[in-house]
């Protein structure tokens, strides 16, 4: 999609056109921002990517891409930790991390996203 094959140009800018992320969600995307069906947040090696997760009975997943989706990860875990605010937030820091890594550990240096 962000490769600019799947949508019109004009239909992915408006859903890149992002506003600040709520209180509540600040807490699992810290400097996060949203738009229509993209989450835009910040990484570790600078610049920022976009994703979208989701999940249901007992599964989540986590996705990220560079800017032109030339580079992209999927984290998927078969248990969703929801018993606790503190599990669930552990486990989304857990899979933000690893798409963190997989995009920032790369030739380069990750400034292109």
């Amino acid at each position: 999609m962000l490769g600019g094959e799947l949508l019109p140009h004009a239909r992915l800018a408006e859903m890149q056109d992002t506003v600040p992320v709520d209180e509540g969600m600040c807490v699992f995307w810290p400097d996060g921002r949203y738009g229509l069906g993209l989450v835009n947040r910040p990484l570790s090696c600078g610049g920022r990517y976009w994703g979208h997760e989701g999940g249901e009975s007992g599964y989540i997943t986590l996705n990220g891409t560079n800017h032109d989706g030339s580079r992209t990860v999927t984290v998927s875990m078969s248990t969703a930790l929801g018993d606790s605010p503190d599990n669930a937030l552990q486990q989304e820091q857990a899979a933000s991390d690893l798409v963190d890594h997989a995009l920032c550990d790369t030739p380069g240096d990750g400034q292109d996203t």
